[in-house]
């Protein structure tokens, strides 16, 4: 599944797949910090639940 994030720095939208986690559970995987595409700012990703892309 694909999340959107939006950057602190610049306020880009960027995109992340989320790695499923567990086998009955509908729990996700994503980055806990990661680089903006667009400004290379570093951000941290916020606590579920995320937007779907």
């Amino acid at each position: 599944m694909e999340f959107v994030f939006q950057c602190g720095w610049c306020d880009a939208d960027n995109y992340f797949t989320g790695r499923q986690v567990g086998f009955w559970v509908d729990k996700w995987e994503v980055p806990a910090e990661w680089d903006c595409h667009f400004c290379d700012g570093l951000n941290e990703t916020p606590d579920p639940p995320w937007e779907e892309a």
